[in-house]
């Protein structure tokens, strides 16, 4: 395993803990991979998830309901955690979308907890999530496996090209609300670095930035760094945001 040791010290712990959690439920023949930015040396505890991956052959709903349980626990303690179970079949060849036997993020915490109220709930639907790929693409790249041993494919160019699209389609409405994810997302995909950092994709393309678009790719930079920037306000970000998407769709066409 890769040291942890550019993660801070209660986010290291909160890995720890998760991974031998999800052994224990799930069993020896799971692995356990962290990605996203503590892969990329990018994560900023406050800004960033706790991105994990784990794969089996299958779980019972009894494994499935614990892992609910689990995450309700542990995400944001300290860091929110964004996890997804994936069955070794996807994995060779990379199937996209991607099928998962279970997925949660905070923005799943409602509704992970209604789940677990009801009675009814298929838990062993076998669901898919396109956003998969482009996770695929920075755990192949830089994972850090915590758990058991797993060989990680490099998703088809064209199937990472169509995970990028659906990961930023609705940006402009997203940026008001997430302007630092949203801004700096667009940045790495406008310079394809999908399978590098955000902050590496807006480092990249802010030489190339005049204006408006400068002015609020470097303030968000900042604030990513802790930097007490003042934000930009709705309309600049959502322009920006557009003229983002706009140079992403010319790059793509070429």
């Amino acid at each position: 395993m890769k040291p942890l040791h550019h993660i801070p010290a209660p986010v290291a712990h909160q890995i720890m803990r998760v991974s031998t959690q999800l052994v224990h439920i799930l069993g020896p023949q799971v692995a356990v991979v962290v990605h996203g930015s503590i892969a990329l040396a990018d994560f900023h505890l406050g800004h960033s998830d706790l991105d994990m991956l784990a794969f089996v052959e299958r779980a019972d709903v009894a494994q499935l309901r614990a892992l609910a349980h689990l995450m309700l626990a542990e995400s944001g303690q300290p860091a929110p955690v964004e996890f997804s179970l994936v069955p070794y079949v996807a994995l060779t060849p990379w199937v996209h979308p991607a099928p998962y036997l279970f997925h949660y993020s905070e923005s799943w915490r409602v509704r992970t907890q209604q789940l677990l109220a009801d009675p009814q709930h298929d838990w062993l639907a076998v669901r898919t999530d396109p956003d998969l790929t482009a996770h695929m693409v920075v755990a192949h790249r830089a994972g850090i496996v915590t758990a058991g041993q797993v060989s990680l494919p490099l998703p088809s160019r064209a199937d990472a090209l169509a995970a990028v699209w659906y990961d930023i389609a609705d940006a402009v409405n997203q940026v008001v609300d997430e302007p630092i994810y949203v801004i700096l997302n667009l940045c790495r995909t406008a310079c394809w670095l999908r399978d590098g950092s955000k902050s590496a994709g807006g480092r990249a393309l802010l030489p190339t930035l005049t204006g408006e678009a400068h002015a609020v790719v470097a303030a968000v930079l900042a604030r990513r760094d802790g930097g007490d920037v003042p934000m930009p306000d709705a309309a600049t970000l959502q322009r920006v945001a557009a003229e983002l998407l706009r140079r992403i769709t010319v790059s793509a066409s070429q």
